[in-house]
């Protein structure tokens, strides 16, 4: 016979759900309702759905009373909370097109640090590697992609060394884009200042006959 609660609760599907919030549902529904240890079990796992149902059922020795289940349940799912919170969090990092490697390089690091302190194995190096490469700028990505880095390591060196040639290309463009516009200024002014001579000469041999002095 299905249980029917007094008490509204959500379903709990372990995937989007705020598991403290969640469990505080639960508890003031079995105080509400004065549910005790078996009606309080029978409400929670009417309520567990998809991958919160499977962890239930791949437990092999499920809790049979409500504080137990609470620190089980606890246990998984607040870390998994966690996680998957960190994990999207570094799968949609980006360097952007302005963001300094450095600074770039500091965030990917510190999500990175906070994944594996819960668990140290949940991405391998290649995978590691490639949300590296994946996450970098436009310009930077097209140059370090094709040399194929085969470690992290190699792949921060590549990017450290084309951001350093990079800028100092750019700081050669700019000194040279500030001679090349004083020069060409510089010879627009000779050529105005010639335009403007002869005109002048022009001007007072048309009109000589005025201003020469009688004889």
């Amino acid at each position: 016979m299905a249980y029917a609660p007094i008490t509204k609760l959500d379903n709990f599907t372990g995937e989007e759900d705020d598991t403290q919030i969640w469990l505080n549902d639960v508890e003031k529904a079995i105080t509400a309702n004065g549910w005790n240890n078996a009606q309080a079990m029978q409400a929670i796992l009417y309520f567990l759905k998809n991958t919160a149902n499977l962890w239930y059922q791949s437990l092999i020795n499920k809790p049979q009373d409500f504080n137990a289940f609470k620190a089980k349940f606890l246990r998984y799912f607040s870390n998994n909370n966690s996680i998957n919170r960190l994990v999207n969090a570094f799968t949609i990092m980006k360097q952007g097109e302005t963001k300094a490697v450095t600074t770039y390089l500091g965030c990917f690091y510190q999500n990175l640090r906070q994944i594996q302190a819960i668990d140290a194995n949940y991405f391998t190096a290649p995978q590691i590697l490639n949300q590296f490469i994946c996450g970098l700028c436009s310009s930077i990505l097209q140059h370090v992609r094709p040399l194929h880095p085969g470690t992290l390591q190699d792949a921060v060196t590549c990017t450290r060394d084309f951001e350093s040639a990079e800028s100092e290309a750019n700081h050669a463009q700019a000194v040279n884009l500030v001679m090349n516009g004083s020069s060409e200024l510089d010879s627009k002014l000779e050529k105005f200042s010639e335009s403007i001579n002869k005109r002048l000469e022009r001007y007072l041999a048309d009109n000589h006959a005025i201003y020469q002095s009688p004889q």
